[in-house]
């Protein structure tokens, strides 16, 4: 069970020179309950770009001794950091397929009195929050992030190999942006996504092409108008919130606020880590936190009106606008109505002349996998909209008429004598008595 028997495995670069991080990964793991131990005898995993290319086999056996000690535990390993989940789960995959491999560890691990054999899994942060399922995260949410646009930087580590990584697509991943979604935020789509941080040719003594890379992709995030950026890799991090300092001294400014994914997840859940965030990031943060103080307010005004949650959920299924009839042959998109919803929009919503094309037909409602459908949503937004001033000249018609008559249309003796039917009204003098005292009081 992936929520039991886990030891955390922080890496050398969050514990020594990212130790806020790991704070967050604590608090997060505090927060969902999950108990883990910690081994004070784990070493760099080794970092696999550097290490492994300048020796494979001091490589091998470095990783192959942390995973024994987790192993002589019982223990499956989480780790934040992209670098030590890529080379612990790599070279635990190759032990388990490659028995020539496996003996050759153990060959020299058996002098410090270790075997490796695979059995302890290695999860990434990401993943084992992934796998904690959207209900368990949404439970605990205090504040929706909803309206917030961000850019997801998977980084390289976390999706390849695949062979031996075997969790996401390569190069169509999704589990980093359905978290972000979770959270109520948009993930932003941008060209060059998947395109590597550039972290490694610093140490190539290629600075400059890492901080072109950099630049290029903070170009692109730019051009798609996100919040903030969300990383799930030490190196990432310090290549985003670091570099942007260096771009500036060049004339290149973005300050974009950089979060790791624990720390956004951390807003989110209400824990309070904004003085660690902004005291130990480089690229200013006010804005994102001023960004979520607006959506919060927005918040606490749809939720005036609307169950916030169930907004969410709808937003992200959107099988309304292939159920609608009226979407079907007008520009009537039910999802994008929601979505600005969401974004607190609500005044312009409301006078939208679009939200009376609704036709209360309810086929949302039956094909609705929640069984809500959207006809409750648009009569809240339709008495809203006329409570201000916003109504159609058709529907205002006949609500007018039925205030002065009790009836939407007008009475005709002749229509009913024609087919032989008597012709008296309604007895309707209460109806319309108590509709104007009504009326009065509102």
């Amino acid at each position: 069970m992936i929520l039991q028997n886990i030891t955390l495995f922080p890496g050398c670069m969050i514990s020594y020179r990212l130790p806020f991080i790991e704070v967050s990964v604590r608090k997060i793991l505090e927060k969902f309950e999950i108990d883990f131990s910690e081994n004070q005898k784990f070493s760099c995993c080794p970092e696999p770009n550097g290490i492994k290319n300048f020796d494979e086999l001091t490589y091998s056996i470095t990783a192959g001794r942390n995973l024994a000690l987790a192993e002589a535990e019982h223990k499956n390993i989480l780790t934040p950091c992209n670098g030590c989940f890529e080379t612990l789960k790599g070279i635990r995959s190759e032990i388990k397929a490659n028995t020539h491999f496996r003996d050759d560890i153990n060959h020299y691990l058996g002098n410090i009195d270790l075997k490796v054999e695979g059995k302890s899994d290695v999860f990434h942060f990401v993943e084992f929050i992934h796998k904690l399922g959207k209900d368990t995260i949404k439970e605990k949410i205090v504040y929706p992030l909803n309206g917030l646009r961000v850019a997801v930087h998977y980084g390289c580590h976390f999706l390849r190999p695949s062979n031996k990584i075997q969790m996401d697509d390569p190069f169509e991943p999704h589990i980093f942006d359905e978290l972000i979604e979770d959270l109520g935020a948009t993930s932003v789509d941008y060209v060059k996504k998947l395109d590597c941080c550039g972290g490694s040719l610093s140490r190539a003594d290629n600075p400059d092409y890492g901080l072109e890379m950099i630049q290029n992709k903070l170009e692109n995030m730019k051009g798609v108008d996100i919040d903030v950026i969300v990383v799930g890799c030490p190196q990432c991090f310090i290549q985003y919130d670091h570099l942007q300092q260096d771009l500036k001294r060049i004339d290149y400014v973005y300050d974009i606020p950089v979060l790791y994914y624990s720390e956004l997840l951390c807003i989110a859940l209400g824990i309070d880590i904004k003085d660690m965030i902004k005291k130990y990031h480089r690229t200013p943060v006010e804005s994102i936190f001023q960004k979520v103080n607006d959506i919060c307010k927005k918040n606490e005004l749809i939720k005036e009106h609307f169950d916030l949650k169930f907004l969410n959920e709808c937003y992200r299924c959107g099988a309304c606008n292939d159920d609608c009839p009226v979407a079907k042959v007008t520009d009537f998109n039910p999802n994008k109505i929601i979505g600005k919803i969401l974004e607190g929009n609500l005044k312009d919503v409301i006078s939208d002349p679009i939200i009376w094309n609704c036709l209360d037909c309810y086929a949302c409602y039956e094909l609705c996998p929640m069984r809500t459908g959207l006809v409750d949503i648009f009569t809240t937004l339709r008495n809203m909209a006329s409570k201000n001033g916003f109504i159609s000249r058709g529907f205002k018609a006949e609500n007018d008429s039925f205030k002065k008559m009790g009836t939407v249309t007008m009475f005709s003796k002749s229509a009913r004598s024609r087919v032989g039917l008597d012709s008296r009204k309604s007895e309707i003098e209460d109806l319309k008595k108590l509709l104007k005292k009504i009326e009065e009081e509102g």
